[in-house]
């Protein structure tokens, strides 16, 4: 099938476009993915460090409430006097004013006085933090709390969980409590150790650091214990809040000392994330802080670039379009136009080339009846001529002869020229044949 010049160009035309805009699209593409991906890296997490600032914030917090409440005048004269009901009435009623998931207070042997989720008693003696209070010290920090414990203080509800695979199926259990947690010593007037005042807040399934700081930050924000979510403000496509779910890459995080930055699934949804290790005073990592930017934000900026650049490729081809096809068209027509005017020189020339060959043929004719003359005259001239005539007439047949040797000589020259213009002119016909092929894409 034979195309034409014009649909060779402009296909050449648009088939240029559509390539550029093909490798501009892919590379666009590529760069903006790793720009993008880099700088939502980044944005993650300085994201993640100030959510560990609201951690930090609130441990503090807890410690300067601690603090405070070990020096309460109160809570002190209730410890001497050992009023059980007095001082867990006093604290059931501080924790609930300052947000503490439990508070409680210890004699000066680490047995339990009185508590603010209820009356019941036991002894702390073999917790450090109580230990390392009683010996004056004022300890905050991350903490995994047992589940005598949190039951204990009434918590053990707060913090069981099961835990959920990517499936869906159980596969864990958790009965420990991740808290922040502080103990303060207790001193009487001469500022001998009576007691301790140990508290702080539970995480598991406790949303206010996760709401608060999502609300500040935007993203979405979780607290792992261990690698299982339990808390976090991360929503479900239903609207759900994602909990009780683990967390494969806490380990990547872990390990690394300095946290994970990648991409993560939670509630069927992609997210950049940053996990930072949540460790205890002891540098032992128990948990992790998760903040992360749904992965969406960057693939809409992507797919939104690239979709404009095959729209204004588009444009682009239209434009190159409307102004090459006049231009197409203008060059096939004077191409066309040569063609033809090609073609009628030879024509031309071929009718000259055959009034050539005509004439070559009648100066030989001539020749041959010029030397048919000669020799009649010379059979004349034996036979006698008394008046002279004949001999002039000889003289004369004689000099025409000469001329008609250089005629003739002449002709042959013209005749070889004459092959020549023949062969110019095939080849003026394959050329006018040629250009009227490239022009129409037709054989005639």
């Amino acid at each position: 099938m034979k195309v034409s010049l014009r649909v060779r160009l402009l296909g050449t035309i648009v088939g240029a476009v559509v390539l550029f805009f093909i490798v501009s699209g892919i590379a666009a593409r590529i760069t903006l993915q790793r720009d993008l991906m880099s700088l939502g890296k980044t944005q993650v997490t300085d994201g993640a460090k100030a959510f560990g600032g609201f951690w930090k914030s609130r441990q503090d917090q807890i410690k300067l409430l601690i603090s405070q409440d070990a020096v309460a005048d109160a809570l002190r004269k209730d410890l001497q006097s050992h009023n059980s009901k007095a001082l867990q009435d006093q604290l059931s009623n501080v924790a609930r004013t300052s947000g503490l998931s439990w508070l409680t207070v210890v004699d000066d042997k680490g047995n339990v006085v009185a508590r603010a989720n209820g009356p019941q008693l036991g002894s702390l003696a073999s917790n450090s933090y109580i230990q390392r209070a009683l010996t004056g010290e004022t300890v905050s920090t991350a903490a995994l709390l047992p589940a005598s414990e949190l039951q204990a203080e009434g918590l053990a509800a707060q913090a069981a969980a099961s835990i959920k695979g990517a499936g869906g199926k159980t596969v864990g259990q958790i009965s420990k409590g991740l808290a922040l947690i502080a103990a303060a010593p207790m001193s009487d007037r001469n500022e001998r150790t009576i007691g301790a005042i140990y508290g702080g807040v539970l995480m598991n399934h406790f949303y206010d650091i996760v709401d608060q700081s999502t609300l500040a930050l935007g993203g979405s924000t979780a607290i792992l214990e261990g690698n299982d979510i339990i808390a976090s403000s991360i929503l479900a496509p239903d609207g759900m809040r994602v909990f009780d779910r683990r967390v494969p890459l806490f380990n990547a995080a872990a390990q690394s000392g300095g946290g994970y930055t990648g991409v993560d699934t939670e509630g069927r949804r992609q997210y950049l994330v940053h996990i930072a290790p949540i460790q205890n005073d002891q540098n032992t990592v128990i948990g992790a802080l998760w903040y992360g930017q749904p992965l969406s934000q960057i693939t809409d900026i992507i797919d939104h670039t690239t979709q404009s650049l095959i729209l204004w490729g588009i444009v682009a081809m239209i434009i190159a379009l409307a102004l090459a096809i006049p231009i197409v068209e203008r060059v096939s027509r004077t191409l066309a136009q040569r063609s033809r005017q090609v073609r009628d020189a030879a024509k031309e020339l071929g009718v000259i080339i055959v009034g050539s060959e005509v004439s070559g043929d009648h100066v030989s004719a001539t020749k041959a009846v010029v030397e048919r003359s000669g020799a009649l005259i010379e059979q004349i001239s034996a036979a006698g001529d008394p008046s002279g005539k004949v001999g002039e007439l000889k003289a004369l047949n004689d000099e025409l002869q000469g001329d008609i040797m250089v005629i003739d000589t002449l002709s042959q020259e013209m005749n070889s020229r004459m092959q020549q213009a023949v062969d110019r002119v095939s080849e003026l016909n394959d050329v006018a044949g040629g250009l009227n092929r490239l022009v129409s894409g037709e054989t005639n």
